[in-house]
């Protein structure tokens, strides 16, 4: 019976250590060698964000009439876009909006 006990536990040890080992193997191979690695992974997340931002930014600007170089220029035009995109008004005027439903 004592000799059973030293093979048990050096069998133990042994595939204790060959689980370690193949689990570490993955681990590195998942992580860092595959075709799905990490670096891969925060590229394509970096570039989601960039097309998320441009296509927000083309968005508003699509919402947009005139360009900026229009507005600064014509000072009529520029009173007009803020009535009109932003709602502004002079403080002795009264501004009632009509929203649409439909």
């Amino acid at each position: 019976m004592n000799e059973d006990r030293p093979k048990s536990r050096s069998r133990f040890r042994f595939f204790t250590i060959l689980y370690i080992v193949t689990f570490l193997f993955f681990v590195i191979y998942f992580f860092f060698l595959s075709d799905h690695n990490l670096k891969t992974h925060r590229d394509l997340n970096r570039k989601i964000t960039n097309l998320e931002n441009k296509i927000t930014n083309t968005k508003n600007q699509v919402g947009n009439v005139y360009t900026y170089e229009q507005l600064i220029e014509d000072s009529v035009l520029l009173e007009k876009y803020g009535r009109e995109q932003l709602n502004m008004h002079r403080p002795e005027e009264d501004v009632f909006v009509i929203l649409y439903e439909k």
